[in-house]
């Protein structure tokens, strides 16, 4: 699938480089860890890779390794509220083979 996000996830992410005066027009997915629960993923701006995918949104280029894409089968970025806390994450379309057998929980 590649790469997706709502319009309402663009809007907060482009409100959170203003406020804290981060210049860009390039995000990168990437992997920021594992646990029990499985792989965890965030954004930074970055530029864009030879071997990158990417979209277009809103002036804004969303970007993924596609080595990324073909393990986890695309991302979604989206919205995320809870209270007062507005924010946004991304979510993998798949778990992928996580490898984890660090817990019990996992085996």
């Amino acid at each position: 699938m590649g790469i997706s996000i709502q319009k309402e996830a663009s809007d907060r992410l482009k409100e959170i480089l203003s406020e804290k005066q981060i210049e860009g027009n390039v995000v990168r997915i990437f992997m920021s860890g594992s646990g029990c629960s499985g792989p965890m993923f965030n954004l930074a701006v970055d530029e864009v890779k030879e071997n990158d995918e990417q979209i277009e949104f809103e002036g804004m280029k969303y970007v993924v390794e596609k080595s990324l894409i073909e393990q986890y089968e695309g991302f979604e970025i989206l919205p995320f509220e809870n209270g007062e806390i507005k924010s946004i994450y991304v979510e993998a379309l798949s778990t992928g083979d996580s490898g984890c057998s660090s817990c019990s929980g996992c085996n």
